[in-house]
Formats: C-alpha cells, structure tokens, sequence
C-alpha cells in the first residue's frame, strides 16, 4: 500500500528525514501506485461508483421501504449503510444484523458491519469496478437475507 502524508510547512520541515516511512521510497511500490491510478482514470472507475452505487442505493431503498428492521438505507457511490434496528424504536439490533449478515453469507454475499459492538449497520463496500449485473445480484441476495431475518 501507499500512503502520503500532509501537513503545514513548520511541521514537515521539523524532520530530518526523506522519509517517514519504513517502506517509502520504493520505486516498485510507486510503479504499481501509478499503474492503479492509470487503471481507475482510463476506465472511469469513479464515474462507474456513482453510477451503479446511485442504481444499488434506490434498489435497496425500495426493497427495504415497509420493512419494520430497516430504518435507513445511505450511502455515496459504492459506499452503502443499511441501518437496522428493533421494530417500531430507534433502537439498534445487533442481533438483526448477525441474522442478515449470515443469509446473506448462506446467500454468496459477503458484506460487513460498521460502527461500534451496539450498532447494526450493514456495511457494504463493493470494488470501484462492480457492475450493474453484479450490484443488481448482489442487492437481490441481500433484500432475501433482509426478509429471512
């Protein structure tokens, strides 16, 4: 992995190192960064995640509407939270969330879980590359997982 690092001058200048990592530096690291780089700008891997993330967001906001778990389906591009909570509270439901992301495991969907050990937001964080098909496949495997449980 790459990272980078960004701070105001009177900081940076205070080190006395090139590096304040103990992998910077590698050119064969900075050729596989420029090659990802290359890859998401030639193939409009953002445009993409705005794209089938807007298509995966509305099918799984209609698909939760009327189902009493689900409080809230959000998100941005492919970054999608779907909170669950006790019926009728705004409680959240740890235990829900367990029983939705094993079906959809049983299903051939592997998504997570964000937030702390009392929240049950369903975390799903597909690659920048999904397609339609894919978000459709994998929004119907988890709208079944949401009604099982």
């Amino acid at each position: 992995s790459i990272g980078g690092v960004v701070a105001r001058a009177e900081i940076m200048n205070c080190l006395d190192s090139n590096s304040i990592s103990t992998f910077g530096g590698s050119p064969v690291t900075m050729a596989a960064g420029l090659a990802n780089l290359a890859y998401l700008l030639d193939h409009d891997l953002q445009g993409n995640a705005r794209r089938v993330g807007g298509r995966l967001i509305e099918r799984l906001r209609s698909g939760c509407a009327g189902l009493p778990g689900v409080r809230e389906v959000r998100g941005r591009g492919l970054m999608i939270g779907v909170e669950l909570v006790q019926p009728g509270t705004d409680a959240a439901d740890p235990a829900l969330g367990a029983r939705v992301l094993e079906a959809a495991r049983e299903g051939g969907l592997l998504i997570g879980k964000g937030g702390g050990h009392d929240t049950s937001v369903l975390r799903i964080a597909p690659p920048l590359s999904l397609t339609e098909a894919e978000a459709d496949e994998g929004a119907e495997i988890l709208l079944r997982a949401l009604r099982s449980a």
